[in-house]
């Protein structure tokens, strides 16, 4: 099961309501993008109200879905805390 390795990326782009929920996820997901297995490298960045993840792996496919898989979850949980914290009345 474990897969041909293969040379691809990926550039995923998260559009937020506002430059301050984007900052937030952007830090929430740092401390996990260290450090990455052998072969996977992910640069992420805020841009206006958007965070753009490009990822490079030299992995299975499967890997850099499951990779791209966590970063949506992630980001996902980040947003609704951020949201959280800015009106815990929301819930």
């Amino acid at each position: 099961m474990g897969g041909v390795e293969v040379q691809a990326e990926a550039r995923l782009v998260m559009n937020f309501v506002d430059e301050r929920t984007a900052d937030r996820v952007l830090k929430a997901l740092a401390p996990d993008n260290e450090p990455l297995p052998r072969g996977l490298r992910i640069n992420a960045r805020r841009t206006g109200s958007a965070v753009v993840f490009e990822i490079y792996s030299k992995r299975t496919v499967m890997s850099l879905l499951a990779t791209i898989d966590d970063i949506v979850s992630m980001a996902s949980l980040a947003e609704k805390a951020a949201s959280l914290a800015a009106d815990p009345d929301s819930s």
